[in-house]
């Protein structure tokens, strides 16, 4: 049988983001399109360093309900209240981890567990691939363990996320590496072409975000899940392709069109 390495996950470095639920007003304003971009000028907060032999584990759980009828025990089973945690270590403190670690009433307190809300940024790389998991509900941020103070030895606190689902059960979003464009269009153009991995798009005489996008889905070298534009009016367009590494070029007639 064969097998595809590639298709594997093995990380060599993984980190953790957060954001307050005080301190955002808007999920869409913190949401990353790219999984190399820079988290912190969207207004996320690095934790630093964690523990690379707990990692960030997943903890799934959900309710068995059995049901019973006279002369049929466990006639049906169902399967409900479904919950999802996740976890990190980390081993600095700072001003990101003691807004969550045992926060005091002022950065040179100690206080005891709150009820502090957070939204979670996960972010992993193997080799060439970087990926990142962003909460899409803010979730209660536990302190499961403290290290305390030893001697020789790093402190830690053991951190649990108790996530919460959004309105499709959902709670993580995945962001892989992307390519951003953006496609800016000459006064002037009345059509353009664009070409992506030495295919060339039919001449593209709808100056929309829908029309660039169509046109480049029937590229083989996009594909129809390979690139997401947006962009009101005549642009600038802003293509998201799914590849990490794309090289795109242009040409119009009547005016130019600039990719960057």
């Amino acid at each position: 049988m064969p097998i595809n390495p590639d298709a594997t996950i093995i990380p060599d470095k993984a980190e953790v983001w957060l954001a307050l639920k005080s301190a955002v007003t808007s999920l869409a304003a913190i949401t990353p399109v790219d999984a190399s971009q820079d988290f912190e000028t969207l207004g996320w907060s690095f934790c630093g360093l964690i523990d690379d032999q707990k990692g960030i584990p997943l903890d799934p759980s959900i309710e068995v309900k059995d049901y019973d009828a006279f002369g049929f025990p466990r006639f049906r089973r169902k399967l409900r209240n479904g919950d999802l945690k996740s976890g990190f270590t980390v081993l600095e403190t700072n001003a990101v981890t003691k807004t969550i670690v045992l926060p005091g009433s002022a950065s040179n307190k100690i206080g005891i567990p709150k009820d502090i809300q957070v939204y979670v940024l996960y972010r992993f790389v193997d080799d060439s691939t970087t990926r990142a998991w962003m909460s899409l509900r803010p979730a209660p941020a536990e302190v499961a363990a403290h290290g305390g103070i030893i001697d020789g030895e790093l402190s830690f606190a053991e951190m649990a996320i108790h996530h919460t689902a959004d309105a499709n059960n959902d709670v993580f979003l995945v962001i892989d590496d992307t390519t951003v464009k953006t496609f800016t269009i000459g006064a002037g153009v009345t059509a353009y072409t664009v070409t992506v991995g030495g295919q060339t798009t039919t001449s593209i005489t709808t100056i929309t975000a829908a029309g660039l996008q169509t046109a480049l889905r029937a590229l083989s070298t996009v594909g129809a899940t390979g690139v997401t534009v947006t962009g009101s009016g005549t642009g600038p367009f802003t293509a998201v392709f799914a590849a990490s590494t794309v090289t795109a070029t242009a040409a119009g007639t009547g005016g130019t069109v600039t990719i960057s």
